[in-house]
């Protein structure tokens, strides 16, 4: 991958608006089109070390820069061996890809279509899905095998073999011929795993969760706690507000670098500082973004105050005729 030293660490607090400033900065971060990545259905939600993204019928791929970029049906996300990243699904399913793995995006669940299929090529994933309704249909396949989900967390690991460990809910998992056929089927439920084995093809015996499921259950429980957050964000109408919030944080990060350790800040090559010299000014932008929907807070709360003091006179009319 190509090596860009803290520029990933810069970029990440770039926002999206306005455009101009990511393109003095040289970077791409709003995706096809320029979406507006609160309605994308697939984003990068964080990511750690040096991430890449190969969008769909591209020869090259572009290094993860920020976060919230759209992701979308083709696109090839990946891992450096000393990296991770985490994507979420409309703001309902997150999946966190381990260090050296690279996963495709298959499908993904629009107007057209309940399905969001993954790929995953090489390496490991874990997730929390959210419970699905009706037809929906949530699938990660391997070289090896198809894991079909209906609300749970689990880990699945890419290789020779594939394996399929499941921390809550259940997954049908099939093996696979060599030509992407379904064989045999067998059904994990909670604390329940099984490998399908390279030239066997069909899923072995299912087990209890071996040690190395169990290490990484604190990794499942810190992925849950974040979509739920996630999911109460979205319905109470604040998740851009959590988003900006995030940028920010991320921009104070640099800022205390540059002030408490100079050394380091200056032994970064004449592009890297000029880039975070650019993210830094971002800030005023985030900051009335954010007072923005600070007001819009506090006007919803006194629309609501006002309609219920409303609703509480109608009522005390009422009562009194």
């Amino acid at each position: 991958m190509k090596k860009i030293f803290f520029a990933a660490l810069f970029a990440a607090v770039l926002i999206q608006a306005p455009s101009y400033c990511m393109a003095g900065a040289g970077v791409s971060g709003g995706g096809k089109n320029g979406a507006d990545t609160d309605y994308s259905i697939a984003y990068v939600n964080d990511f750690s070390g040096e991430c890449e993204i190969r969008r769909s019928g591209g020869d090259f791929s572009e290094a993860v820069q920020d976060l919230y970029v759209p992701l979308y049906e083709g696109d090839t996300v990946s891992t450096d061996p000393d990296s991770s990243m985490e994507v979420i699904f409309d703001d309902a399913t997150v999946v966190k890809l381990d260090p050296d793995s690279r996963l495709l995006i298959k499908d993904l669940k629009g107007k057209n279509s309940s399905k969001t299929g993954l790929e995953l090529l090489k390496g490991r994933l874990m997730a929390v899905v959210k419970k699905l309704l009706g037809k929906e249909e949530f699938t990660v396949k391997t070289k090896m095998a198809m894991a079909a989900v209906k609300g749970t967390e689990f880990i699945v690991q890419a290789g020779d073999d594939s394996s399929i460990g499941v921390y809550n809910g259940a997954v049908e998992v099939s093996g696979l011929d060599m030509n992407g056929n379904v064989l045999h089927r067998v059904v994990l439920k909670k604390g329940e795993e099984t490998t399908i084995v390279k030239y066997m093809h069909g899923p072995g015996r299912i087990t209890e969760l071996g040690s190395g499921f169990i290490a990484r259950y604190r990794e499942i429980g810190d992925l849950r706690e974040k979509i739920e957050y996630m999911r109460s964000m979205r319905g109470s109408g604040k998740i851009k507000k959590y988003k900006i919030e995030r940028r920010l944080k991320r921009i104070e990060a640099l800022k205390k670098m540059r002030k408490m350790d100079p050394e380091k800040f200056n032994s970064l090559s004449a592009g890297d500082r000029a880039l975070a010299d650019e993210i830094i000014k971002e800030e005023p932008y985030l900051d009335a973004e954010k007072d923005t929907e600070k007001n819009n807070d506090e006007q919803s709360g006194r629309d609501a105050r006002l309609k219920a003091m409303l609703e509480k006179h109608k009522q005390q009319s009422n009562d009194a005729q």
